[in-house]
């Protein structure tokens, strides 16, 4: 009996060492990219099937609208009777771009809309050359302020709605305010009932950190009414999957599940306690600190359990969406 639990002993020890030693060695920075610590992702929300032959994964969604997704974000372009018009122009995509277009209709690109400003979703722009390019106002404004070759200043701008009409299409432009970032404009294809925003709701998945780093919160979360307001099939979101109108709906729910969360978790926090203790702390942003995390976990941990299964990613971002949340309630 002595011999056997010393046996279980060592083999204790030989295990916890070796654990011990995967989480001081660069593997468990590698057992991280595996997913391994987090919640498997839910059948549904798996990633198109990207050809890596050609970098991208192509699907036609209704009537020569077609949805494009890379690596990391997506849009969609459309081939009318006379051209094709695109919609943004990814970097992680480049000149895939122009393969994929090429795949289906030799027909030239004569007109490029920017969803917004941000180099991450038109940052190979140029690759198109000499097209109208549409975008809000603020867009236009901002780009010409970078002077960023990538990414030409548009030739058309608009302030509130514009309705670009090509080959026979109409394509339905308009501003909700600076829910994303200010410029960020829905575009929607009524016929085809077919919508794009970029960088709001991200289809069976969760937003990436702090809602996709919104700049302006009240915004962020008011535009997803105004969103369901519209009659469409298919959502692009820039990232993640393709989406429907449920999962928008999904999403808005999910969102307002964190601002309820926060907002009970910041209303049970004695501020006044915690500023006392921050100040007899040698490191006062420690204590504020702590008050922080311990509201976002309050927060985080009722959303995972709600959300678990249906989103993917829910245990990585909830807790940052919380934080970001619980930060407005302090200061709005």
């Amino acid at each position: 009996m002595k011999k056997h639990l010393t046996k279980l002993l060592v083999a204790g020890i030989a295990a916890l060492s070796i654990w011990v030693a995967i989480l001081i060695t660069p593997a468990n920075d590698f057992l991280s990219l595996t997913g391994i610590y987090h919640l498997p992702i839910p059948e549904d929300s798996k990633a198109h099937p990207v050809d890596p032959d050609k970098g991208y994964y192509l699907e036609e969604l209704s009537d020569g609208v077609y949805f494009l997704a890379g690596w990391s974000h997506n849009t969609m372009f459309v081939e009318t009777e006379t051209s094709v018009v695109a919609i943004d122009a990814p970097p992680s995509i480049g000149e895939s771009y122009l393969d994929a277009i090429r795949e289906v209709t030799d027909k030239p690109v004569s007109h490029l809309i920017y969803s917004h400003s941000h180099d991450d979703h038109i940052g190979a722009a140029n690759i198109f050359g000499d097209v109208t390019i549409i975008a809000h106002e603020i867009t236009g404004s901002i780009l010409a302020a970078h002077d960023d070759p990538a990414r030409p200043v548009p030739t058309v701008t608009f302030n509130q709605r514009y309705s670009l009409e090509v080959g026979g299409e109409l394509i339905e432009l308009a501003y909700h305010g600076p829910a994303h970032s200010p410029g960020n404009i829905a575009i929607h294809l009524p016929r085809q009932k077919v919508l794009t925003m970029i960088d709001i709701a991200f289809p069976k998945w969760t937003p990436i950190h702090e809602f996709a780093v919104a700049e302006d919160i009240g915004a962020y979360f008011e535009v997803y009414d105004t969103l369901l307001e519209y009659d469409f099939d298919y959502f692009i979101g820039g990232h993640a999957n393709l989406g429907s109108y449920q999962d928008v709906a999904d999403q808005r729910q999910y969102v307002l599940d964190i601002k309820h969360g926060a907002t009970a978790a910041y209303a049970s926090l004695d501020i006044s306690t915690l500023g006392k203790r921050a100040a007899k702390s040698r490191n006062t942003w420690v204590t504020v600190n702590f008050g922080l995390d311990r509201m976002s976990e309050m927060c985080a941990e009722e959303v995972e359990d709600k959300w678990e299964g249906k989103l993917a990613g829910v245990d990585v971002f909830t807790h940052s969406h919380c934080k970001r949340m619980i930060f407005h309630a302090m200061t709005d």
